[in-house]
């Protein structure tokens, strides 16, 4: 890695940490003993082990389901945050609209309803900053396309966000969010969800889980994930009562590199994921048929590996802007996943490409675009 990207991460960090010591000094010591409890919290994340077995083609698998990830779908004659501020990331001049990120949606479900099982599964950060106009933008864009099951869990960006050097010192602006969510993806109360799917894979357990529990109130701890003490308890009450396949949803990282490169990485991952995995992995033992996946989104890295003991895991690039695989670069190829089962009873996901977010037309037709590169390797963490 360059030393000026190194050195921009930290000097990101500085200038955000500045802002909000300027504006609420009295918050310092508060959040400085936040950033130092999320640290040490987030080196007990499991190290992911790279598999790249888990991602398989859709012949080699029964299918369960299908995933859908960080779509952020945004305001009018606005683009995605993370872009505005990071417009590098973008591989094209021209940033994606409101109007090319909701055709875009379409499009993807457009393909997935004519070619992948029809329960969806989305994987957080399905609007970009959380308000109503985008819920509303989702919602029409969800709803041109008939005959589908969506099921959702909050991202980030859908309940904690807020643009930087913006401050939720009461969490009022959260209290919003919630409520958008609420309104087209079900009570936030009611995670975890865990239910069934019955289909030609045999009766697979899908649990879906909330990873946005940490109440962030600055930027700084926007991408914080914690599941909590009385869900994770839940969980496992609940899992007593389960046998067989599990799928669990949830949108933050549950596992992180060996070593931490960027201030960031440190805040990409849920604090107590290590204590998801441990539950996931003594229902893994209790039984041979009892194989467990964990799929997530966030970082917009298609990543595939395994935790703790016997935990797969699989990482979903965004569905609208891309994967930014090992370059930090997205490359603007929508995609989803198929979540399916193979022979042997083990987890796969079968990624799906559907062609580039930005077209000079509304055909729907797949194509190569010479713009952008169609990755399918797997993704490797850092060393």
């Amino acid at each position: 890695m360059a030393i000026r990207d190194r050195l921009r991460g930290v000097a990101s960090l500085i200038a955000l940490s500045s802002s909000y010591a300027r504006r609420r000094p009295a918050a310092v010591l508060p959040a400085l003993r936040m950033a130092l409890h999320v640290g040490v919290r987030a080196r007990d994340a499991p190290v992911l082990r790279p598999d790249a077995t888990l991602l398989a083609s859709l012949p080699d698998i029964t299918p369960v389901c299908s995933l859908v990830s960080d779509t952020h779908l945004v305001i009018a004659r606005r683009s995605p945050c993370e872009l505005e501020h990071e417009p590098e990331q973008w591989p094209w001049g021209a940033m994606p609209s409101s109007d090319e990120l909701e055709h875009g949606v379409r499009r993807l479900l457009d393909h997935l309803a004519r070619h992948a099982p029809r329960t969806v599964v989305w994987c957080g950060d399905e609007v970009d900053t959380g308000d109503p106009a985008e819920w509303r933008a989702w919602s029409a864009a969800v709803h041109a396309v008939p005959g589908l099951a969506h099921r959702l869990v909050p991202g980030n960006h859908d309940i904690c966000f807020n643009r930087p050097f913006d401050q939720d010192y009461d969490l009022a602006r959260r209290a919003l969010r919630e409520r958008a969510y609420q309104q087209h993806a079900g009570r936030l109360a009611e995670f975890p969800v865990v239910d069934t799917i019955v289909g030609d894979a045999g009766t697979v357990t899908v649990v879906l889980l909330d990873s946005c529990r940490h109440r962030s109130t600055h930027v700084l701890s926007n991408a914080v994930g914690a599941f909590g003490d009385d869900q994770l308890a839940e969980l496992a009450r609940q899992l007593d009562r389960a046998r067989g396949p599990v799928l669990c949803v949830a949108h933050h990282h549950v596992w992180r590199d060996k070593t931490f490169v960027q201030p960031e990485d440190w805040y990409n991952v849920a604090i107590d994921a290590d204590r998801l995995v441990a539950i996931l992995d003594a229902y893994r033992a209790r039984h041979a048929r009892n194989h467990v996946m964990i799929c997530h989104g966030h970082r917009h890295v298609q990543t595939a590996g395994i935790v703790g003991d016997a935990v797969a895991v699989v990482g979903m690039p965004s569905s609208t802007l891309g994967d930014k695989g090992d370059t930090g670069r997205l490359d603007g190829i929508m995609r989803y996943g198929v979540a399916g089962l193979r022979r042997d009873g083990t987890w796969a996901v079968a990624m799906q490409d559907v062609g580039p977010l930005m077209i000079a037309n509304d055909d729907d037709t797949d194509r190569t675009d010479s713009r952008a590169t169609w990755r399918t390797a797997v993704t490797r963490p850092r060393p």
